[in-house]
């Protein structure tokens, strides 16, 4: 199988990410679809397809020790691509990971698939002049989507917004859009702290990975920004604890959260579907005392998809 056939099985498999283990006769290839892998299949000339990857990703085709990574892009039925790479030598042989990114395919935050009580939630949440949104869930649970479709609801041309990803998965016309750049010495933090010289009035980090990104995101979010930003967590309530580990500013937080989304995929009769749990804080004036009874007092939050576990 060619680079190019295996593009197109990815691409129609509607994968959002491509394994690759490379052997000394042979490929293992998986593709991870709707949150879940898929079987192993071999490929012959694994060293060829690798080889292939490294060229159209601009990478050292000589170094297999380190690790690299790249992108390129790839076109298939006049629909562009976006393919981000990832290299890294394992015991068995290099290690590829290449995620998809569909560079001009956006869903309206109406065709999310969240129930009536959370989507209302959400609209008025993201039409508010400042405070925090936050979306969590597994990697390819569609939280970058979800971000896009409130982006897209707002992009009217009467706010000025801007957002931070690694990398740009869809670029938008009326968005300022950055990429950090560590060859540049310009990580996450350094765009946050830069964009607020920069009169914005919706700032969207990709993910916040560092109690840094999260002091300055909250910050924003307290002075008259509307800030939306995703995490990697396995429930919402898991970002509360997360912010707590982070030792970030518990009544920064506790002021300016305004929703709290975690997405996931479900399978009903083998269909993927995706599920939303949604919470918003139950508190107005009054916060709660700190972040032990944020977690463990279920009365502080309202459950707007389903009730509390």
């Amino acid at each position: 199988m060619t680079l190019d056939q295996l593009m197109i099985s990815t691409i129609e498999r509607q994968a959002t990410d491509l394994h690759i283990l490379v052997q000394p006769t042979h490929a293992c290839v998986k593709w991870r679809c709707h949150g879940r892998l898929s079987e192993e299949q071999l490929l012959p000339n694994g060293e060829i397809l690798v080889n292939r990857i490294k060229i159209l990703s601009e990478l050292n085709i000589a170094e297999t020790r380190r690790v690299q990574e790249g992108m390129f892009d790839y076109e298939h039925l006049n629909q562009r691509y976006s393919i981000r790479v990832s290299i890294v030598r394992s015991d068995k042989g290099e290690k590829l990971a290449l995620r998809v990114l569909h560079s001009s395919i956006s869903v309206l935050i109406d065709e999310l698939g969240l129930g009536n009580l959370a989507l209302s939630a959400l609209k008025e949440s993201i039409h508010l002049s400042n405070g925090l949104i936050l979306v969590c869930g597994a990697t390819g649970s569609g939280k970058t989507t979800t971000l896009y479709s409130c982006l897209q609801e707002i992009n009217d041309g009467s706010r000025s917004i801007f957002t931070i990803e690694d990398p740009v998965e869809m670029p938008t016309d009326g968005i300022y859009q950055f990429e950090p750049n560590p060859a540049l010495d310009i990580s996450t933090h350094d765009l946050l702290k830069a964009f607020m010289r920069q009169d914005p009035d919706v700032i969207m980090v990709g993910e916040i990975r560092d109690a840094k990104t999260a002091d300055l995101a909250i910050s924003a979010a307290l002075t008259g920004h509307l800030v939306l930003a995703t995490l990697h967590t396995n429930n919402p309530l898991n970002v509360v604890q997360r912010c707590k580990n982070w030792q970030v500013d518990y009544f920064a937080l506790a002021s300016s959260l305004r929703l709290i989304i975690h997405q996931s995929m479900q399978y009903i009769n083998e269909n993927p579907r995706p599920k939303f749990t949604t919470i918003r804080p139950n508190w107005d004036k009054k916060l709660p005392s700190d972040y032990n009874d944020l977690i463990e007092q279920p009365s502080l939050w309202t459950y707007l998809d389903e009730e509390p576990v």
